[in-house]
């Protein structure tokens, strides 16, 4: 029994290190990025995490999550946004890419 809790226990610590984090909380409302250069794009992340519809350089596109080491991603055909916690860095749209970005 003691074997069976422990390693549920270290399955359990190996998978959440392995989840991925929406940038700020999920949610349905736009999130406005102000980047270096004066430039600013916007992205609203789905409440399920699973897609991202990102605003830049008059050209809107909506992403799907991707793998990432830490923090979020969300990419699609050389578009794509990276993010964590507040910040963010978007590349593959016009005017980009947008670099240091955060979210106001």
């Amino acid at each position: 029994m003691r074997r069976l809790l422990l390693v549920s226990l270290v399955v359990g610590l190996i998978l959440s290190a392995c989840a991925t984090v929406a940038p700020t909380e999920a949610t349905t409302t736009p999130v406005t990025y102000g980047c270096k250069a004066g430039k600013a794009f916007t992205a609203t992340y789905r409440a399920s995490g699973d897609k991202a519809v990102v605003a830049a350089g008059g050209l809107t596109r909506t992403l799907p999550l991707a793998r990432s080491g830490s923090g979020a991603r969300y990419a699609a055909g050389g578009f794509e946004i990276w993010g964590k916690g507040d910040a963010a860095r978007l590349t593959g749209f016009p005017g980009g890419p947008y670099d240091d970005c955060q979210a106001r």
